[in-house]
């Protein structure tokens, strides 16, 4: 009889959650039993700070995912709303149940509703996120912070600490305790966490046998909508260190996905909803990324800079000049590394006219060529609304990184084994004779033109995509500014390209001294070369690749 073996908190409300997959289990698959390994994490011990202090709610999946990685436990049990969008090599979530109730439930002893509270009241929540959009609507409400189990938060309550406080609504009902709730929140008032009310089932990425044993276990429905919420989150580099939300639904073959970014004490709070025809994975994926693109571009950008600018720490800062959305996990590891990761973009993209024009005649293409992700990105959103790239074209890609984000919009593409950038990919074996291609090279307005150059002397004909330009964030001279007075421990700036590099010199002003005294991670020999001719007076440590795996290879050598 097959044993497996759940790694799960010590919570009344773990524990819930693993006895309910394990009967979900069992109901399956006879022949099959069903052990609970429990275990206390990081996260409910340091239950006298708050989580953005500590280090996010990662804090209660590092020890279940150890327990996995050791082969100690064969799955982990979890609430979606605190799984990190990255997760440890070798191990995924490929199973989710279906979504309980995700809305945020008002409990309290004396009153029945928040309209009903009086100014003042003492209102408990461990989230910035409702805090961000209920201070926003009830600004003379006092809210504090309140962590630890369901049960102890609810005796807090019956204490008087509160008058009232603020759960998930999934937790209250699953544990019995649905007579407590008073009032739940509309997701249109206030817009729930990524991933509030569904459970999530991890396990190691070989384990081909333990997948095929859960795999019945997976809703599609809650699948769906999790990719659309999470591709958001990743987007806007969520955490609980910012108050971020995002909730999609699925019904009628209709996607919608709505979304929040606002400042901590409610001052601003901006959100945004889109509606999509499509039941398919990479549709939520490209949906969340759009909606994380418009309230970057509506001043969410801005907010999430002064928050992560904001948090002085004597620890070495290292700076991070990339957008956002493409920093993945390295703020995370860095901090890991017991580094502050400081965010101040030093660059970004907006979509250049008439690009939609240009990518139109897609079909008569032989090959398509993207040169960053910000290509990717912008080109991409636009051919899956007229059915995507069509069979016969075949994709390629500059370096690796940019491969592995077409192959997330469902794209396989040619790119080279080793080294990055157009050289690196006109280096290709299948690209020395392009007799009879016709090739569609998509680019930003700064890019280089020698590639189609050599293309063509290479037999192709070669058209160009402009579908981007660059510029500075207006916001980001001031944030840089802000980030250098309260953390002065400069220890490191990661540079991913030239035009970044430069562009945080030319905004540097009186600090540029101390920018570069500091240490620098280059993405490539040019972006090297660049610092040293700007008078770069740090040590240099030059990446295998602008990616972020090859940056922080290089950081931590």
């Amino acid at each position: 009889m097959k044993i497996i073996r759940i790694a799960t908190r010590n919570s009344p409300l773990a524990l819930w959650q693993a006895n309910y997959v394990r009967d979900a289990l069992l109901d399956v698959h006879k022949q099959v039993q069903v052990e609970l390994v429990p275990m206390t994490t990081r996260g409910d011990q340091l239950l006298d700070r708050s989580l953005s202090a500590v280090g996010g709610k990662g804090l209660f999946l590092k020890e279940l995912q150890t327990s996995l990685l050791s082969g100690d436990a064969d799955i982990a049990v979890h609430s979606m709303k605190d799984v990190p969008v990255s997760l440890p090599d070798g191990l995924e979530i490929p199973v989710v149940m279906r979504r309980e109730d995700p809305r945020d439930a008002f409990v309290s002893n004396r009153y029945q509703n928040l309209h009903a509270l009086p100014d003042g009241s003492r209102v408990g929540t461990s989230s910035l996120r409702r805090v961000s959009q209920l201070k926003h609507a009830f600004p003379n409400l006092e809210f504090l912070e309140l962590r630890g189990n369901v049960n102890t938060r609810l005796k807090k309550l019956d204490e008087q600490e509160f008058d009232a406080i603020i759960l998930a609504a999934a937790g209250l009902i699953r544990l019995g305790l649905v007579e407590r709730i008073k009032q739940c929140l509309s997701p249109a008032f206030c817009i729930p966490a990524v991933g509030q009310g569904i459970v999530g089932i991890e396990c190691r990425r070989d384990d081909a046998d333990i997948k095929r044993i859960i795999a019945p276990l997976n809703d599609k429905n809650s699948e769906l909508v999790l990719s659309a919420e999470r591709a958001l989150n990743q987007g806007l580099q969520g955490g609980c260190s910012v108050p971020i939300a995002g909730f999609a639904e699925f019904d009628a073959g209709k996607l919608m996905l709505s979304a929040m970014v606002g400042e901590p004490d409610g001052s601003r709070v901006l959100k945004v909803s889109r509606v999509q025809d499509s039941a398919e994975l990479k549709d939520a994926v490209i949906l969340g990324r759009t909606l994380a693109t418009q309230l970057l571009d509506q001043g969410a950008a801005k907010i999430l800079s002064a928050l992560h600018g904001a948090k002085s720490s004597n620890k070495p800062a290292v700076l991070l000049t990339r957008q956002y959305h493409l920093l993945g996990n390295m703020p995370a590891i860095l901090q890991r590394l017991d580094f502050n990761a400081v965010h101040v973009p030093t660059l970004d993209v907006v979509a250049t006219e008439p690009v939609a024009e240009e990518l139109a005649n897609i079909k008569s293409y032989s090959d398509v060529v993207f040169v960053s992700r910000n290509a990717v990105n912008i080109a991409m959103n636009i051919l899956n609304e007229a059915g995507g790239i069509p069979n016969n074209v075949k994709a390629m890609t500059v370096g690796e990184e940019t491969a592995k984000h077409l192959h997330e919009y469902g794209v396989e593409a040619l790119f080279p084994s080793s080294g990055v950038g157009a050289k690196a990919l006109l280096d290709v074996e299948q690209l020395k004779d392009l007799s009879g291609r016709k090739i569609l090279v998509i680019r930003g307005q700064r890019g280089l033109d020698w590639p189609a150059e050599e293309m063509r002397q290479r037999g192709a004909q070669v058209d160009q995509a402009v579908c981007y330009r660059q510029f500075v964030p207006d916001y980001s001279q001031q944030a840089l500014h802000d980030a250098l007075e309260q953390m002065p421990n400069l220890h490191c700036v990661f540079a991913h390209s030239v035009d970044s590099l430069k562009n945080l010199l030319a905004i540097a002003g009186d600090q540029i001294e101390v920018i570069r005294a500091s240490m620098l991670v280059a993405g490539s020999a040019n972006i090297e070369n660049t610092a040293r001719e700007f008078g770069w007076a740090g040590k240099i440590k030059r990446a295998q690749s602008p990616s972020n795996k090859d940056m922080l290879l290089a950081f931590s050598a």
